[in-house]
Formats: structure tokens, C-alpha cells, sequence
């Protein structure tokens, strides 16, 4: 809001040349950013992208075997496991590994929906200010340089599909019938590739139903001329059943009743209130311990009704307001789905508490004050429903409040998924025409915006100061399928070791390796530097390590010291390297598996 009134005038006046400059100067900058980030400082992925992206490594080396029962569990990852798969084959062609191939994957979809983000920004507006406003959110926090970038997931290309089905929406009227064929293609294949990939998407369906409710009563809908893209975009969610049934038989995936999850699981876990709406280990132990969907539809529908007594309107009204703030909150986005760097460069670790706290500071202030400027813009607008651009800023506003209400009232949250309003919010700004004047009694409601935003932010800046991150990671591979999902540990023979070097490149004083419940083995750091061996104590399913540890390198030596055979957690791949050393079993080097483990500073 501060942007768009105070700034504005002259921002607006910035000559096209320098605009251009700046434009592709930030892009440049952003784009060296990215490259430096993939290449000098890769995080090691864990859970539900890792477990998808291992098997699509599996599958583009030729094996679709599906050994483990998490796709059993969640049949929803089928689809985008199937279309990475395809990518990486499609790298392997040009002599690219995994971690080449998912990381241009990553860079070639972010930067895209960047691109396509700032063009549909000034095409809509045609203001300097918005353009630069938009730059700046891409270029100088860290969207374009944590999660989106570092790790493949559902969440980034539906935020693509959103962007290209609402702008769509936006220019069709303007189109003509050679570019109708053209956007009505696209549009088609958006909504399908999107529904596959992320089902949520159906809220759209709901948001479209009121926009037409809302044109019929202001006697609009004809002049709209959305009945084509409709029905276009419902054609798209129909072809969803088809084509995921085309898909799982493609990847000869079956489904299994013992493990397949109703969607009341969700369901339930968004009114656990001691996980506060997010996801649930309990109920998803629950989940696992009946025998087949209909015992756990069964359970749901009983446990539901149960949880909001138990809640009352009280605990229920503070569980959604809860629910609510984690959808919006932003200051972890660098460790959504990722346990940290794999070995970062010694000057982040000298300097990893400050970097922590300026990236949780400057994302959590960039949103806040985004969305006052949203606020502060709709409250100003006296839509026009003749105008097809408002009428997608109206889909876009309604569809924004539809992803909220649904992980808010009905779903299970996490940070992430409030996200993906954000190039809805984006379409708001650009959509909503500028006052072309602002009168001396208009500067209230923007001055009283401006002194608002400006205290939350201090707020907030001054509660993550607090928050100092308690511990950093120095070194990891966290990445494993995990013994819920019935991972398989490697059996160690008797008297037999496996070793595996590690560079620290920062102090640290705490390092365990992961080995398997009730498994005894021998794990030994070594210092190959100084020759100094330290032992590991058991502590359950790992083995623990609380010692002052140097910069230098290490090698960690688990080994088999009794009479019979002991599993241990492994990891490995096909074409994918988890760590920056091999694992060396038996004498031989093995690149692309791993043992897991953990090396931190704790404060």
C-alpha cells in the first residue's frame, strides 16, 4: 500500500530504458544467486519429496517396482513421481545424474513462473512501481532462492497452474478465435497436468461456481464470455480419472486396500489439536495399525464428530485461528523438507546464525507487508463486471479464501501450503485498477495502512530476533525412505565394516549416524587429519556422538563386532548422490549409496 501511494508517482515516472535495465540486472543477479545455491550449497532432502524423487530415480533407471507402502498410503505422489520420472530419463539422454537433472527442473519451473509472474504484472497494470514491487519479492527474498529452488515438490507447479488458468481467464474476451484455440489448449492441459499433480486444486471448482453466481445476479454473464474456459477447466478435472488410472498403469502401480488412506485422515488430523492441524504421528500410527481403508473410514468418522465435542466451540474457534497463522507464517521457508546443508562453505557456518535470522526476517517482513498491500487495495475496489480483468481478480481473491478456508476449516496445515495464494495475491495487485487521484481525505485510510504494517512488521522482526535458531547444521544426509514405510535396512555380516568420509567445515559438538532399532554395531569417528578416533554411544535407533569436533575431515567406520548379522540404515539410489563421498562396503565404493547421519552446533 505504501508502494502503490507514496511511491508510485515516482516510481511511475522511471524512463523505459532504465526500467529495462533494472528489470534484467535483478533477473541476471537472481539467476547468479540461484546457480550459486544449487551448485555450492545443496540441502539435503527428506520426507515426501525425497521418498518421490527416489523413486522416480528408480523408475528412470527401468525398475518400477514399488518396494515401499508410503505410495500405497499416499497414491496422490503417483503422478508427479511418473512425470519426473519421464524427466529424468529424458536428462539421463543427455548424460545428466539426478541431482543435475531435478535441480534444472527446479530452476527451469521457478524462474519461469517469475518470468510469467512479472510479465502478466505489467501487462495487467502497466505501473513502473507494481513491476518493480514484483521484482524485488523474486530478486531480494528468499522465494527464489530456498524451498522453490532447492526442493521439487507439488507445491511450486501448482502456484505455475494457478498463475497461467487465472491470467488466461483474464485476457480470453481480448483473444481471437486463432489465440482462443491456442489459450483453450493450454487452459486444458493446465487444469489436467495441475489436477493430477495436486488434487487440492479442485478448490478452483467451487471459486468459479460463485464467480458465475455473482455475474449472473450482476447481470454479466454473457458479457463475461467464460462459459468456453469453463467448460474447458471442467473437461480438464474430468480427464483427471482417466488419466490417473493411465498413469498408475504406466508406472505398474497397483493400489492396495490394506494401506490405502481415506481422505477423512486428513480430515481428522486437521482437528488434532495437540499437533495443532498439522500432520499428525499418532494418527498416522493409528492409520497404520488398521487393517484396510474401510476399518480407517470407519475410525475417522467416529473419531471426527468426537474431537469437536471434545474441542466445543472455543477450542475449535482457537484451533482454526491457529491453523490460520501457520498457514501464513513464513520464517522457516529455508528448512520446509530439507534437513539442512549437505556441507555448506566454512564462511555460512561463521556466519549461519545472522544469515538464519536475516532470511526468516526478510521473508516474514516481505509477506507481511505484501499482504497489507492486498488489504489495503481491496478495500478500495469497486469491482466493474464487464471487465474481464476484474472478473479473474474477483476468481482470483475467491479462489485464494477457498485454499485457506479448506486447510483451515476442513484439512490438516503446514506453513507451506498457505503459498499458494501468493500468485493469487500477486493477480489481485495487478488486476485492481490504481486511483487515478488521491484526494487529501484518501491519505487517511493509506497513512493509517502504512503505520499498521510498519508495527506489525517491528513486531515480528523483534520476536524472530528472539527466536535464535538453536541449533546449526554443519554437515548431513537425512535423506532415507524411512522404517514406517517399511524401508530396508542393509544387513552388515559378522566381523565385516562399511565407512564413509565427511568434511566438517565448521565447528561442531554434536554428530550421530542412524543405524536401526536394537542393531549393536561399533561406529567410530575418525579424524583423518589428526589421526583421532572418537566412539559413538548407542541412544536407540541412533548412535550418538557430543564432542568438540574441529573443522577437517572425518571418516565415519561402522562395523560389525559380534557373531551374527546386523541391519543397518542405508540409503541408495540409482542415479542419485546423496553425499558428497561414496560409502565404502566391503572395499568397494559405492557413489550413490550413504549411511544418514546428522552433524550439528547446538547452542
Amino acid at each position: 500500500m505504501f508502494n502503490s501511494v507514496f511511491l508510485a508517482r515516482s516510481l511511475n515516472r522511471i524512463p523505459r530504458q532504465l526500467l529495462r535495465f533494472i528489470l534484467i540486472s535483478g533477473l541476471i543477479i537472481m539467476l547468479l544467486g540461484q546457480l550459486f545455491v544449487l551448485t555450492k550449497m545443496p540441502v539435503t532432502v527428506f520426507h515426501d519429496p525425497y521418498r518421490v524423487l527416489a523413486q522416480a530415480d528408480r523408475m528412470a533407471a527401468g525398475n518400477h517396482t514399488w518396494n515401499t507402502t508410503y505410495f500405497w498410503r499416499n497414491s496422490n505422489n503417483i503422478t508427479i513421481t511418473y512425470f519426473i520420472a519421464v524427466w529424468l530419463r529424458l536428462g539421463q539422454f543427455f548424460g545428466m545424474n539426478t541431482n543435475i537433472a531435478i535441480h534444472l527442473f527446479s530452476l527451469l519451473m521457478l524462474d519461469s513462473f517469475i518470468l510469467l509472474l512479472l510479465h502478466t504484472v505489467w501487462q495487467l497494470s502497466h505501473r513502473e512501481s507494481l513491476l518493480l514491487g514484483a521484482l524485488s519479492f523474486a530478486v531480494l527474498t528468499p522465494f527464489a532462492y530456498t524451498y522453490y529452488l532447492q526442493v521439487f515438490y507439488s507445491d511450486l507447479p501448482i502456484m505455475l497452474a494457478l498463475l497461467i488458468i487465472i491470467r488466461t481467464i483474464m485476457n480470453w474476451p481480448a483473444r481471437s478465435h486463432r489465440h482462443h484455440l491456442i489459450a483453450g489448449s493450454g487452459l486444458l492441459v493446465t487444469v489436467l497436468l495441475a489436477g493430477l499433480i495436486k488434487p487440492n486444486l479442485i478448490v478452483l471448482l467451487p471459486a468459479l461456481a460463485l464467480v458465475v453466481f455473482v455475474l449472473w445476479h450482476q447481470h454479466a454473464l454473457t458479457q463475461s464470455q467464460l462459459v468456453v474456459p469453463i467448460v474447458l477447466i471442467l473437461l480438464g478435472f474430468g480427464l483427471t480419472v482417466p488419466a490417473t488410472h493411465g498413469i498408475q498403469r504406466l508406472s505398474d502401480f497397483e493400489p492396495k486396500a490394506e494401506y490405502q488412506l481415506p481422505i477423512t485422515h486428513w480430515m481428522l488430523m486437521g482437528l488434532n489439536a495437540s499437533e495443532k492441524g498439522m500432520f499428525a504421528p499418532a494418527d498416522a500410527s493409528k492409520a497404520a495399525s488398521l487393517p484396510d481403508e474401510a476399518a480407517r473410514q470407519s475410525y475417522n468418522l467416529k473419531e471426527i464428530p468426537k474431537r469437536i465435542r471434545q474441542l466445543g466451540v472455543g477450542g475449535v474457534t482457537k484451533l482454526w485461528l491457529t491453523k490460520l497463522e501457520i498457514l501464513l507464517d513464513t520464517h522457516d521457508v529455508q528448512t520446509w523438507y530439507n534437513g539442512g546443508f549437505r556441507n555448506a562453505p566454512s564462511w555460512y557456518h561463521n556466519n549461519a546464525q545472522p544469515l538464519q535470522l536475516l532470511t526468516r526476517i526478510s521473508y516474514t517482513a516481505a509477506t507481511i507487508a505484501f499482504l497489507v498491500a492486498v488489504i489495503g487495495r481491496l478495500l478500495t475496489w469497486r469491482p466493474d463486471y464487464t471487465d474481464s480483468v476484474q472478473v479473474g481478480t474477483l476468481l482470483a481473491i475467491i479462489t485464494a479464501l477457498g485454499y485457506l478456508a479448506f486447510h483451515t476449516l476442513v484439512w490438516e496445515t503446514e506453513p507451506r501450503y498457505g503459498q499458494v495464494v501468493v500468485p493469487l495475491l500477486w493477480l489481485v495487485l495487478a488486476g485492481i485498477p490504481a486511483q487515478k487521484r488521491v484526494s487529501q481525505s484518501n491519505w487517511v485510510l493509506p497513512s493509517v495502512s502504512l503505520v499498521l504494517s510498519f508495527s506489525v512488521i517491528v513486531g515480528w522482526i523483534g520476536m524472530l530476533a528472539q527466536q535464535h535458531p538453536q541449533t546449526t547444521v554443519i554437515a548431513a544426509q537425512r535423506s532415507q525412505l524411512s522404517e514406517q514405510y517399511q524401508a530396508r535396512p542393509l544387513a552388515l555380516p559378522p566381523r565385516a565394516s562399511m565407512s564413509q568420509e565427511v568434511e566438517l567445515r565448521g565447528n561442531a559438538n554434536y554428530f550421530s549416524v542412524q543405524v536401526y532399532p536394537q542393531s549393536t554395531v561399533s561406529v567410530i569417528l575418525e579424524n583423518t587429519d589428526t589421526q583421532t578416533q572418537y566412539r559413538f554411544k548407542y541412544a536407540g535407533p541412533v548412535y550418538r556422538l557430543k564432542q568438540q569436533l574441529i573443522p577437517g575431515h572425518y571418516r565415519i567406520v561402522v562395523s560389525n563386532i559380534t557373531r551374527e548379522s546386523q541391519v543397518v540404515d542405508v540409503v541408495s539410489t540409482y542415479h542419485y548422490y546423496l553425499a558428497d563421498q561414496p560409502l565404502i562396503l566391503n572395499g568397494q565404493k559405492h557413489a550413490t549409496y550413504s549411511l544418514i547421519y546428522t552433524v550439528m552446533e547446538t547452542h
